[in-house]
């Protein structure tokens, strides 16, 4: 079955009638080929050039207007991005500057901090030379706060003394009491075991001699000594009859440890 096609049938009938009608072939017409009219179909354009042209310049610039509006978009986003890291540079860049202001003042603080535990090792020495750090005016000023009408203090004594040497001298006398009272032999023990054992610790103690009327004013006394937190460990010495002025009166001693 052969099929025939239209533009090509037009064409011919076109070049029949052209010979028919003048008598003389036409060279122009005989030189189309019928190939191409049927290569070429419906893409046969029958619009003049300047049409077709303003066309294709339309659809161009069409095609730059998407791209430009690409190329805008893109440049629009990277701008935000760029916005925003700039913005997020900014706020680290704030924060860099108060963490550089607080290691300034932090800086400007070593030399006290560095002057304050030169202080603290000062004092942390005399404490353990001395046995406390409470000045003399604190503990006259609490005594004369606490010292009844009738009561008057003859003498203060304040002196550092090493417990741990106290101890030990108490530890031997009861020991060695010990011994003789149950026949056995005392244990001596190694120099080196001792002193590893005793550790060396020095406190402030404070002896106080007065005069007062009665036992019942040296037993208030003692209470209101006991009831400061200045004072530690209050102790009674002794008691005794003395004569003060003609006139009989109550001699007592009492000790106590300086608080650290």
């Amino acid at each position: 079955m052969q099929t025939t096609n239209p533009i090509g049938t037009n064409t011919d009938a076109l070049l029949q009638s052209s010979v028919k009608s003048d008598g003389s072939p036409v060279v122009a017409e005989r030189t189309v080929n019928k190939q191409d009219f049927q290569r070429q179909g419906s893409q046969v354009e029958f619009l003049p050039e300047r049409i077709r042209y303003q066309r294709f310049r339309r659809h161009r610039l069409i095609r730059q207007g998407y791209l430009l509006a690409i190329c805008i978009v893109v440049m629009v986003i990277l701008t935000c991005v760029r916005q925003g890291r700039i913005t997020q540079a900014r706020a680290n860049l704030v924060t860099l500057e108060k963490s550089r202001k607080s290691l300034r003042q932090q800086a400007s603080m070593i030399p006290s901090l560095e002057k304050q535990v030169t202080d603290l090792l000062i004092k942390k020495q005399i404490d353990e030379e001395i046995g406390g750090r409470t000045d003399c005016t604190v503990i006259l000023a609490e005594l004369c706060r606490i010292t009844p009408s009738n009561i008057v203090i003859v003498s203060l004594d304040l002196q550092t003394v090493d417990l741990s040497a106290e101890a030990s001298r108490s530890g031997k006398s009861h020991s060695r009491a010990t011994g003789s009272h149950r026949g056995a032999r005392p244990t001596v023990a190694r120099k080196g075991r001792f002193k590893d054992a005793v550790a060396p610790v020095r406190r402030a103690r404070l002896t106080v001699t007065g005069l007062a009327m009665s036992d019942v004013d040296v037993a208030n006394f003692i209470g209101q000594l006991s009831a400061r937190r200045i004072f530690e460990n209050v102790n009674m010495g002794y008691t005794k009859t003395v004569t003060f002025r003609q006139r009989s009166a109550r001699e007592f001693q009492a000790s106590c440890y300086l608080t650290r």
